[in-house]
Order: structure tokens, then C-alpha cells, then sequence
């Protein structure tokens, strides 16, 4: 019992026993008619406030909610009006009633549903009639008596007391109707409104009934009746909205109570007629026309509803019969199984496709039957489909359904399977089944050419990502990098690169044991994914070696490969990308030992890996964060001893990682695309430093600044040193721009047109790192180049190899017969300075004369002793700060990979 039912009977029961108080306390009978009247005022005021939702369902009670209304005006009226006869009474009291039997026969027939009742007019006409006239034979015996009451009475007295038996009568015939017409899950609600009216129509029908006959007395106590009434009808009120906000029940009850109530209908008009006469008492006219009547009623309905049915059962054989054939008739493979999930139907399309007839299928239990008769499921597709029937019912699923045929073969059956066992008009599984066998075998082949190499035979990439989905612990990943190929292809052509891929990949095979995958993931490198430790692997990639280093004989002649191994442990939770990429870098590694060998992963790789990644996501907006700065390398005049020049040089101050060596962050930068957007901020940044410097002696400094070929390609060096040189205001013939000659080569002839714009421009141009390349010489004379810097391999070695010595002073010979300024890059001892300036070398810089100084430094340098800069050891003496920057005792080491950058 809810809060609200349990409060209508806290209501209730109070009001029913102040009614039976007034009744047997005669002084009481005003407390009756007050109490009946503020249950009405209640009812009609609960009926309202519970259907203000819009819904339909709520309008017949909001009509209804007006009913309880009228008695209340009847009570009202007659306390005003005080009549004097009994009859007057009565018929103030009846006369405002009556349009409240009217609203509530509307309103009933409003909730009974009017387009039910418009399909089946003449049913439902008849068994309006028939509730009516057994309404009306039974209110009459219950109000007037089985006797011949009426004839005491007078015509006025008749007519109310008629139209009484009439209006209760009518209000009977459509709660009946309401009660065979509503759905199942709302039938205890009309259950319950029938009780409550039939109390309200007993109620006021008898205290009518109870004035008129002479028996005042007794009308109080028909108030009891009318509380309890309206209380149940409240209560219909709260179960209608109960039942829905459930989901509605099928409606078979209904269906079955409708045809049940007409029959109890005429059982209670023949009860009422032959009562009676076992008491010695004859029925009235009025109550044996009533019962022919109810009899003519009942027939007619019986003869209509019998029609019904036959007409509903012919369609039904008709439909049945279309759809059968129409079942038969498709070409649509269909298959019905029942709650067992044996087979109750199967389609001739079916039958066929499987190579037997639907009566050898019917019957069948297809998911666990023998594998050996046509038509049974691979076990494993059974079990598919009885995971997806015990899921939650109603949802749909597609399945592919390997079938056992006729012939001994397998058909691959995509089925569409619609779970209906929860229906009760079907109660079976339907399953919509397509041929897919070809398509099956088409889609094997073409996943086998997907999955395999056409070259080799072996699983390509696709297949070794698949061989390495749920790979754990236990296993090992292998990937070989065959190095040398480029050769072959340069010396023989491609399809001598293609005999020796598919011979190395023969080898592989025959290296590994049988259940071990090898693939050839991309050009030449292969993959092997093998059982073992780590110490397995590891024994596994030298035979791998050992196979791949042996001389590969072709017609094109023989050839020597190397290769490089890394060797991944695989984890558990350790997807593909991971074991691919932690493969890459142990790859990586043995590439960069530069011997033919097999690394091993390990967690140190994959910390430089992700230092690799950081500085890769997080090198693109340094500058915009301010962690970017320039250290100079001042350039010493040999001949003047102080300096001239100096070298711009990028830093990198990473706010977690510290300082980040140039070495490691440049190659970083060019291979995120972002060296160029770098060096354009270090020109504007250095050419705007230089600028405020001051000059060494009247002469200003010149500033050397690096270019890249990721910059020249880009094709925007000349607009921004001409941007930098308008934003600091340097003139353009003390900016150096140093190009390398690996550079020169990957620019190729786009680096000529921009070095002739930059010289119009008046900007000098050096050639940097110059005699590390193989056509030095040939640079020297195409470009338009001012300043040769020579690389720091020849000034490494310039005091005590006499071959580099000469080599050394050849090329400055070269470099003054063309009118270039001598630069010697990286010097280190005293030594060397003195071997180079015996040689004529006009400049050098290096840690012997001063380290890379941030701006502030290099100014102090220049302001004292105007900027003269010497090392002591040398032969030649220089001021305290010259002292203090060269005089330090520094490991070589360490100079070359400060100054590197």
C-alpha cells in the first residue's frame, strides 16, 4: 500500500464512521449530509489536481473531477429553499444530481476509448443496451422492490423515482463498458471505479427511493454508501495513475473479460427474476419486460459477436495463408526456432542452400546435434549465438553461422537474428540467413595477399602487426635493418635487390624455428617474433647476423651485407606501437655504433627517446617562451691581437631540462621543421645585440651567424636578414653569414641566387667547415664567397702532423690568391696558434682565446684594452680580462663540444 492510498483510507474511514454516527443518532442527520458533501468537494478536488498533465488519459477524469460537484449543489439548495413535502424534497435534491449522472456517463465513455468503440459500433451499442436494461432491472428491484411497489405511489413520485433507476442504471452500463473495454493493465482500475459507483448509485438511488416510500429514517444512513463511493473512486484515480506510468500488459484479459461480462450480465437479470419467485413473490411488468428484453440482447450480441469472430478468423486464415505463401514463395533463407531453440520452421531456401528439405530440419536441434547431419553449427558459432540469446531480449544481432551441408561442406550463413521468445503472439528466435560462402572465400584470399609479401612469401607489415597483436610475456622481438642494399641497387638494379631481399629472407626462415614469425615489414627490414628471454633473443640476432654477413651470390655477381639487430623483450599490457617503437630504438642504436651488431632495449633507450620526444614538442616555442639565448664566440685578428668579429651561437635554457647542448637540440629542430623559425629569431636577436656593442678601436665588430639548408630551402634567408637588418639597424657589411658546404650540396643551385642577392645587399657571405667536403675547391670558385673558416680537423692536428700542415698552408695560399679572408676555426693550444699565424692565417677562434661569453661578458671584453685579446704563453702579453678568459687550463675534449656548435 502506498503513502497515497494509505492516506485516502486515514480520510475515509473518519467520514464513514461520522455517517454511521449521524444515522443512528437521528439529531445527527445534518453531520451526515455535511460529511457527504465535503467528500465530494475532496473527490472532485483530488480527481482534479491528479489529471493537470496534458496526458489523454487524464481528460475523462478531469470531466469526471465535475461529478461529485452536483450533489453538493443539490444539498445547497435544499438547505436554501426548505421545502415542505417529501416529494418537493426529493425533487430539489434530484433535479441538480442529474447533470452529474450525465457528465459521469460521458466521462466513462471518454476513458472506455472512443475509436475502440468506433471499430466495433454495433457490439458495442448491444452491450450498452444490455448492461443498460440489466442496469436498470436490478436498480429497479434494489430501489423499488420485487413487488408492485410503484403502484402505491404517485405519478410525480413514479416519474422521479424512474428517472432515478434510469440515470443509476445508465452510470452502471458504462462503468460495465469501461470494464470490458479498457487495457489489461487497467482493468483493476475500472474494477475498483465500478465498486465505487455502484456504491454512489446504490447510495443516492436508495435514499431517493428510501423518501419517496415512506422510510426517512433510513436515508442517513445511505451516506455511509456515498463516502465509501467516492473514496473508491479516488482510489481508481490513483491506480490509473499507477498503472500508467507501467509499461501496459497485453491485452488478451481484456479481450476475454469483454466477452465474459455480457453473460454475467443476463446471469444477474435471470437471477432477479427467478429470486424472487422462490419467496412466493411475482416479479413486476416492468421486471419481466427488463428480463425479455436483457434475453433479446444477450442473442443479438451473441449472434454479433459470433459474426465478429468469424469474419476475425477468416482473416486471420487469409493472412496466414498470404504470409505462408509469401514465405514460401522467397527465395529469403529463414529460420524459426523455438523456445528450446529446436527447429519449428525453416524456409524451402534454406533447405535447398543446405542440400535437404524443411521436414528432414524441423524438429532439429541445429546447435548441439551430431557434426556428422547436414545442418548442424560449428560449435563455436552455436555458442556465439547462445551468448547473444542470453543477452537482453529484443536486441538484434548478426552473426556468421558456419552450417554443415548435404555434401559434406561448410556454408558460411550470415544470419540476422531477431530474439521474439519474450512475444507472446511468437515466442520463437528468427533468424534471416544470406549465403556468404563465396564471399567468406574471397575475403580468406584476399586477406591472405594482404596479409603476405609478394615478394618473399612472408607476412608483410599488416601481417606482422596481426602476428604481434596479444603478444606478452615470454616472447621476443626481433627487427633487422640489412644495411647495403643501396649498393646493390647502384651497382645491379632492382631486380638484383629483389633476388637478394627474396634470398635473405630464406635464410631468416631457415635461422628460425618453425612456430617462430618472420616478416618483411618494409624494404629491407624483417622482423622476427620468437619464444625466449632475453638471452634467447640475443643468441637468436648473432645466427641472424652470422646468416646475413655471408657472401649472396647473383648473377649480377656476389655481394656483402650487414645488418643491425634490436631486440625487444615483449611485456604483458605492451601493445603493438609499443614493441614497434621500442624496436626502432634498439635498432637505432646498433645503427649508431657503426658496426654490424644486435642491441638490446632497455629502459635507458627509451628515456633518451622520450628526452628526444620532449625536446621535439617543446623546441617549437622556445623562443616564444623566452628560453632561448645567444652566446659569441669573439674572432681574434692575428696580426692586431684584439678582436674583430665575433660568432653568434644558439642556446637552449630548458626551464626543466637545464641547458640543452646544441648538438642535441639542433638535429632535433631540423627534423621537427623548425631549425629555420630558430635561426631567423637568432639573426634579429644577434644582429640586434652586435649593433649596441662598441667598437674595437673605431672599427666595428662584424658578426658571423649560421645558416642552415632547412633555411635556405625555405627561400626566406634574404627577407630576413633584410628584415633583421631593418629591425636593428646593423649595416649589412658587418653581417656574416657562415654557410657549410653540406649545406652548398642540399641546396643545390637555389643557394646561388640567394648568396648574389645577400652580396647586392652588401651582406658578406663565409664558406664554414670549408675542407671536410670533397669539392672545396669547386665552392671556392662558383660561389661569391668572402671569408673561408677552416674546419676545426685540420687545426686539430696543424702542430704536429706535417701533412695536415701543409694542407693547411696550401689552402690559405689558395684563399689569399682569391682575396678571402683566412678564419681557422677550434684552436685549442698555444701551439697551434703559433703554427697558424706563422702560416699566414689572418683570424682564429677556439677556447685558447675565449670561450662563447654572453652579451654583457663579450662588452666587458671590448671595453677594456679596447678588446685586445691574447693568450700569454704565445709571445705576446694582454690586458686582465684577456688573461682571465685564455689563461685557463681547459680539457680539449670539453673545448671542441662547447665550441661545436
Amino acid at each position: 500500500m502506498d503513502r497515497r492510498t494509505r492516506w485516502l483510507l486515514a480520510a475515509a474511514v473518519p467520514a464513514a464512521a461520522a455517517c454511521v454516527l449521524a444515522a443512528l443518532v437521528p439529531p445527527l442527520t445534518p453531520l451526515g449530509d455535511a460529511v457527504a458533501a465535503l467528500a465530494g468537494v475532496a473527490t472532485a478536488a483530488v480527481l482534479f489536481a491528479t489529471s493537470r498533465s496534458g496526458a489523454a488519459g487524464d481528460r475523462p477524469w478531469r470531466l469526471l473531477a465535475l461529478a461529485p460537484l452536483f450533489p453538493v449543489l443539490a444539498l445547497a439548495v435544499g438547505a436554501v429553499l426548505q421545502p415542505e413535502t417529501v416529494l418537493q424534497q426529493v425533487v430539489l435534491r434530484w433535479l441538480p444530481t442529474v447533470p452529474g449522472y450525465a457528465v459521469t456517463v460521458v466521462a466513462l465513455l471518454h476513458m472506455a476509448g472512443r475509436s475502440g468503440l468506433r471499430r466495433t459500433c454495433s457490439r458495442t451499442s448491444l452491450e450498452l443496451a444490455l448492461f443498460g436494461t440489466a442496469a436498470v432491472v436490478v436498480m429497479q428491484l434494489l430501489l423499488v422492490g420485487p413487488g408492485n411497489s410503484w403502484a402505491g405511489l404517485t405519478v410525480g413520485a413514479q416519474l422521479v423515482l424512474g428517472a432515478a433507476v434510469a440515470a443509476t442504471g445508465a452510470v452502471m452500463a458504462a462503468a460495465l463498458t469501461v470494464l470490458g473495454s479498457v487495457a489489461a493493465h487497467r482493468q483493476g482500475m475500472a474494477a475498483v471505479l465500478l465498486g465505487g459507483l455502484v456504491l454512489l448509485c446504490l447510495g443516492r438511488g436508495a435514499a431517493t427511493s428510501a423518501a419517496l416510500l415512506g422510510a426517512p429514517h433510513l436515508v442517513a444512513a445511505t451516506r455511509i454508501a456515498v463516502v465509501l463511493g467516492l473514496a473508491l473512486v479516488v482510489l481508481a484515480r490513483l491506480r490509473d495513475a499507477a498503472a500508467s506510468s507501467s509499461t501496459a500488459a497485453s491485452s488478451g484479459r481484456a479481450v476475454q473479460l469483454r466477452s465474459v461480462l455480457p453473460q454475467l450480465a443476463l446471469v444477474a437479470v435471470v437471477g432477479v427474476v427467478v429470486g424472487p419467485l422462490a419467496f412466493g413473490v411475482r416479479p413486476s411488468r416492468v421486471t419481466l419486460a427488463g428480463a425479455l428484453l436483457c434475453v433479446a440482447l444477450s442473442a443479438a450480441h451473441r449472434w454479433v459477436t459470433a459474426r465478429e469472430d468469424h469474419q476475425r478468423g477468416a482473416r486471420l486464415r487469409s493472412d496466414e495463408a498470404y504470409f505462408r505463401k509469401l514465405l514460401q514463395s522467397t527465395r529469403e533463407a529463414v529460420l524459426v526456432l523455438d523456445r528450446r531453440l529446436r527447429v519449428g520452421w525453416s524456409s524451402a531456401a534454406l533447405a535447398d542452400l543446405l542440400g535437404t528439405t524443411p521436414a528432414e530440419l524441423a524438429g532439429r536441434d541445429l546447435l548441439t546435434g551430431g557434426t556428422a547431419r547436414p545442418g548442424t553449427v560449428d560449435p563455436a558459432d552455436a555458442a556465439a549465438l547462445r551468448r547473444l540469446l542470453a543477452g537482453p531480449a529484443g536486441v538484434p544481432g548478426l552473426l556468421t553461422l558456419r552450417v554443415r551441408s548435404a555434401d559434406g561442406g561448410t556454408r558460411h550463413l550470415e544470419a540476422s537474428v531477431a530474439d521474439l521468445r519474450d512475444e507472446a503472439a511468437v515466442g520463437s528466435v528468427v533468424l534471416h540467413c544470406r549465403d556468404v560462402t563465396e564471399r567468406e572465400a574471397r575475403e580468406r584470399a584476399l586477406a591472405e595477399v594482404a596479409y603476405t609479401d609478394a615478394l618473399t612469401g612472408l607476412p608483410n607489415r599488416a601481417g606482422w602487426e596481426a602476428a604481434l597483436t596479444g603478444t606478452g610475456a615470454g616472447h621476443a622481438v626481433l627487427l633487422v635493418d640489412v644495411r647495403g642494399l643501396d649498393d646493390v641497387r647502384e651497382h645491379a638494379g632492382r631486380d638484383t635487390v629483389t633476388a637478394v631481399l627474396v634470398e635473405l629472407g630464406r635464410r631468416l626462415r631457415a635461422t628460425t624455428r618453425g612456430e617462430e614469425v618472420v616478416a618483411r615489414t618494409v624494404g629491407g627490414t624483417f622482423g622476427i617474433l620468437a619464444e625466449g628471454d632475453a638471452d634467447t633473443a640475443a643468441l637468436l640476432a648473432d645466427r641472424c647476423l652470422a646468416a646475413l654477413e655471408q657472401p649472396v651470390t647473383t648473377p649480377a655477381g656476389v655481394f656483402d651485407l650487414t645488418a643491425d639487430v634490436g631486440v625487444v623483450v615483449a611485456e604483458d599490457g605492451l601493445d603493438v606501437a609499443g614493441l614497434t617503437a621500442r624496436a626502432e630504438l634498439a635498432v637505432a642504436a646498433a645503427r649508431t655504433s657503426g658496426r654490424a651488431r644486435a642491441t638490446v632495449w632497455t629502459p635507458e633507450l627509451g628515456a633518451a627517446a622520450a628526452r628526444r620526444d620532449r625536446l621535439r614538442e617543446d623546441v617549437a616555442g622556445a623562443a616564444a617562451r623566452g628560453e632561448l639565448w645567444l652566446a659569441f664566440q669573439p674572432i681574434v685578428s692575428m696580426g692586431e691581437q684584439r678582436v674583430t668579429g665575433v660568432e653568434a651561437l644558439l642556446r637552449w635554457r630548458h626551464p626543466e631540462l637545464g641547458e640543452v647542448p646544441p648538438r642535441e637540440f639542433v638535429p632535433v629542430a631540423e627534423r621537427a621543421g623548425v631549425i629555420a623559425e630558430l635561426q631567423r629569431w637568432a639573426l634579429r636577436e644577434a644582429t640586434t645585440t652586435v649593433a649596441g656593442l662598441p667598437a674595437v678601436d673605431g672599427v666595428p665588430l662584424r658578426l658571423g651567424v649560421n645558416i642552415s639548408a632547412a633555411h635556405v630551402a625555405a627561400r626566406t634567408l634574404v627577407d630576413d636578414v633584410a628584415g633583421a637588418l631593418r629591425y636593428s639597424g646593423l649595416g649589412p657589411e658587418r653581417l656574416v653569414l657562415e654557410i657549410t658546404e653540406a649545406t652548398v650540396r642540399a641546396a643545390g643551385t637555389a643557394v646561388d641566387g640567394d648568396i648574389a642577392a645577400l652580396r647586392l645587399m652588401g651582406v658578406h657571405v663565409a664558406l664554414d667547415d670549408f675542407g671536410t667536403g670533397s669539392s672545396s675547391l669547386l665552392h671556392l670558385t662558383r660561389l661569391p664567397i668572402d671569408v673561408v673558416k677552416l674546419d676545426r680537423a685540420f687545426v686539430s692536428r696543424v702542430d704536429r702532423d706535417r701533412d695536415s700542415r701543409a694542407l693547411c698552408e696550401s689552402m690559405v695560399t689558395i684563399g689569399r690568391s682569391l682575396g678571402l679572408d683566412v678564419v681557422a676555426e677550434g684552436v685549442e693550444t698555444p701551439a697551434q696558434l703559433g703554427v697558424l699565424r706563422g702560416l699566414g692565417v689572418g683570424f682564429a677562434q677556439g677556447f685558447l682565446l675565449a670561450r662563447p661569453l654572453p652579451a654583457a661578458d663579450l662588452a666587458q671584453v671590448l671595453r677594456e684594452n679596447a678588446g685586445a685579446l691574447w693568450p700569454g704563453l704565445v709571445g705576446s702579453s694582454a690586458g686582465p680580462a684577456a688573461t682571465l678568459i685564455a689563461g685557463e687550463t681547459v680539457d680539449s675534449s670539453v673545448l671542441r663540444e662547447a665550441s661545436g656548435a
